[in-house]
């Protein structure tokens, strides 16, 4: 990109939601106090951003793919290898498939299955029974097991060989998600239990990976029973993490074209990281820590942001999310306002005046409905080039008043290289 400012996008994670009742039949964007945001809307142009397609509900990794101008829809080859490739869990030499897990927990006398353990597995929790797994669990000798927990209740599975082909055309065992091609598309409503694993394809290497998650699950569901975490959690009153669900398994990578300019990445989740990898660009580890405030988070990461080199600077907020996950319509508000004043304000008052910045998210996560969709996400951009619109403030109906001539997440890089041109 020319001109010698950067270019900050900021995706707000599942910031875009509908109206809601609980809201006064605003959305959460429309509810919470955001003058920093209304006044880069104000200055700047907005639109409603498709991110993928309108039946594909994007995910973290896919939306950022598609934000960085990598049309999913062609090059994505699923959530697992992302994570797998992002944790290092890919073998060069042989064959690798990897995939999403969820520490879930399965309660065996009601049949009552929550897929996230209720969100509240420690990191020292997580890294204990981890290990409890891969001690306890056998497999093949001629197959590698490489497993991780992050992000309480989060992990990756990933299998590699340099003798037995495998193939990750494998139907998800977690009944929250179904895989169609690529993509893992959410379930509202769903089973109570965890599925079997079966091959999608006629093929003996997906036949040979669906066995493999089919005993990996069996095995570590027994480690897990046994383990001293659970005995512990059981008897503080919280659920245990009994059960693994697998999902979103992919054995190949996405083939993406190097980026022709200097990015950096901050973010969560290893699929980020993986997509860094294999563009050429830098991934920064950004969450909050155990106990420490958003807002906190917040202060320290400016620097960062401000501070980086790169000609391109994303940031992945995982604010809003969970709230949305959760049908916390009002801690949604409320984190949408941790954004607007301890992040948004500060970055748009300390930007130079060759500086571009873009605000939307990387997908919908509506909070009556507690997973994410297709709908199409706010977004403004201001700075040198960008002719202001009409909208005065910041929310999805503001939005779709905009004129920004963008209507595809995979579009928006090449526009703003162009504006950015002409700034």
């Amino acid at each position: 990109m020319s001109g010698s400012g950067k270019l900050y996008l900021i995706a707000l994670c599942g910031g875009a939601d509908r109206p809601d009742e609980a809201l006064g039949g605003r959305t959460p964007f429309e509810a919470a106090s955001t003058p920093h945001l209304d006044r880069v809307a104000a200055d700047g142009r907005n639109g409603l951003l498709e991110i993928i397609g309108e039946d594909i509900p994007p995910e973290s990794d896919s939306g950022a793919m598609a934000l960085l101008g990598y049309d999913p829809a062609v090059y994505y080859t699923g959530r697992g290898p992302l994570e797998g490739y992002g944790n290092r869990y890919w073998d060069p030499e042989g064959y690798s498939v990897a995939f999403r897990i969820n520490f879930a927990s399965l309660n065996r006398t009601t049949g009552r299955l929550d897929r996230r353990t209720s969100r509240d597995l420690t990191d020292d929790e997580m890294q204990r029974l981890v290990a409890e797994i891969l001690e306890g669990v056998r497999m093949d000798p001629d197959i590698e097991v490489r497993l991780t927990g992050w992000g309480r209740h989060r992990g990756i599975l990933a299998f590699t060989s340099r003798t037995r082909p495998l193939s990750g055309e494998v139907a998800n065992t977690d009944p929250g998600f179904v895989k169609r091609g690529p993509f893992g598309l959410p379930v509202r409503e769903h089973s109570d239990r965890p599925l079997p694993a079966r091959a999608m394809v006629d093929d003996d290497a997906a036949r040979l990976v669906a066995s493999l998650v089919n005993t990996f699950v069996e095995q570590s569901a027994r480690v897990l029973d046994a383990s001293e975490v659970n005995a512990r959690r059981i008897a503080e009153g919280r659920k245990p993490a009994n059960i693994l669900l697998v999902r979103d398994g992919g054995h190949l990578l996405p083939d993406l074209p190097r980026a022709r300019t200097r990015i950096s990445m901050y973010g969560q989740v290893p699929a980020e990281r993986g997509l860094a990898r294999l563009i050429g660009a830098e991934f920064t580890t950004a969450k909050v820590a155990p106990g420490q405030a958003e807002s906190d988070f917040y202060t320290r990461l400016l620097p960062l942001l401000l501070a980086d080199p790169a000609d391109v600077v994303f940031a992945h907020i995982k604010g809003p999310d969970e709230p949305g996950h959760d049908n916390r319509p009002r801690e949604k508000v409320r984190a949408i306002a941790d954004i607007d004043a301890h992040l948004v304000g500060p970055l748009r008052a300390a930007l130079g005046p060759a500086d571009v910045l873009v605000v939307t998210c990387d997908h919908a996560t509506p909070c009556a409905i507690g997973i994410h969709t297709a709908d199409r996400v706010p977004l403004a951009v201001v700075g040198p080039g960008v002719v202001p619109d009409a909208v005065a403030e910041f929310g999805e109906a503001a939005a779709s008043r905009g004129d920004l001539p963008v209507k595809r997440a995979a579009e928006l890089m090449p526009w703003l290289t162009q504006v950015r041109g002409r700034g």
